[in-house]
């Protein structure tokens, strides 16, 4: 698991299955976003739902990477490697 923390009341949990293209392409995304300030959160974790399964189960995973975006009053799933960073960014700011 990889922490970071950044500013804001929103959780981001990347959860992944092992060191797949797509893992390592949403790992890269959601590093991008973070550091050109365009994803914030309290909290930042990847999660390898292949070493800690129960994660999966916690958030009714069943595709991944799956990046879970908590906040106060919503909790919204984007599916994918999150290649497509405007379609991201536009998630990111709905959530």
């Amino acid at each position: 698991m990889t922490e970071t923390s950044t500013p804001r009341s929103a959780e981001l949990t990347l959860l992944v299955a092992g060191e797949s293209s797509a893992t390592r392409s949403a790992r890269a995304t959601l590093d991008t976003l973070i550091g050109d300030g365009l994803a914030e959160a309290s909290h930042v974790r990847v999660i390898d739902i292949l070493q800690q399964p129960d994660y999966a189960l916690r958030y009714r995973v069943y595709f991944t990477p799956s990046l879970i975006v908590e906040t106060s009053t919503a909790t919204t799933t984007i599916v994918g490697d999150l290649h497509e960073l405007d379609e991201v960014r536009s998630l990111l700011a709905a959530a």
